[in-house]
């Protein structure tokens, strides 16, 4: 074998491996973003709440490329932590005068 035909058999086979690797890095990357998983377009709170949620460690998370990424059940349990109580039912005779005169009271100035 000449320089040459070496030359042309070691590109092939860079080429081969290197198409290998892409092809393997892509479905890795696919797998690792697919549905377990929320990003700030997906997740069922608005973009900018993920993020920022994101940011100060309400759930773990990572990017992957420009993306970043949660795992869906630790996004769904830290919404679920974040349920709102309902509010009181309206209340009568005495608690109601008291409520009344309660909301009478001069408040404290804001600083």
């Amino acid at each position: 074998m000449t320089q040459d035909e070496l030359s042309r058999a070691f590109a092939t086979i860079a080429r081969y491996l290197a198409d290998s690797m892409r092809e393997v890095a892509n479905e890795n990357a696919a797998r690792d973003t697919g549905s377990e998983y929320y990003d700030a377009r997906t997740s069922p709170m608005g973009p900018t709440t993920f993020r920022r949620a994101a940011a100060a460690g309400a759930f773990a998370s990572f990017k992957v490329g420009r993306k970043l990424v949660a795992r869906k059940a630790d996004v769904d349990a830290w919404i679920a932590t974040q349920a709102r109580t309902p509010k009181p039912k309206e209340q009568s005779g005495d608690d109601a005068d008291a409520a009344f005169f309660a909301c009478l009271q001069p408040r404290r100035p804001s600083r």
